[in-house]
């Protein structure tokens, strides 16, 4: 999966403004460790309803960042926990990869924060 940072949209959005996106690097920076968490909390128990909530929650911000193919990883794993008769098996490995690359993801945006 290409975990490469597009900030394109978002420079575009801010006129340029890099404080703003200092800004929204900095939240993601801060809350992602903590959806992780909860992430792999769920994972663990099974919970669909909150794999499915935490991937909603990260959607527009991965599509900020110019993250395309995790956001649409979000909305598929969003779209599977909504399913009446949801494939858990298949929704948890989907989460639990879903959580290895937005982990993987925090060093990428540390890196462009020092770059702007």
């Amino acid at each position: 999966m290409n975990l490469t940072l597009n900030l394109a949209y978002l420079n575009e959005i801010s006129d340029g403004d890099n404080a703003f996106i200092q800004s929204i690097l900095q939240t993601f920076l801060e809350e992602a460790p903590k959806d992780i968490a909860k992430l792999k909390e769920a994972i663990d128990i099974k919970d669909e309803k909150t794999v499915g909530a935490l991937a909603h929650k990260n959607k527009a911000t991965l599509q900020l960042l110019g993250l395309v193919e995790l956001k649409e990883m979000a909305f598929q794993i969003e779209q599977k926990a909504k399913e009446q008769s949801v494939n858990t098996t298949e929704l948890i490995a989907n989460a639990k990869l879903f959580a290895q690359h937005l982990d993987t993801t925090l060093p990428v945006i540390e890196q462009a924060m020092t770059a702007l």
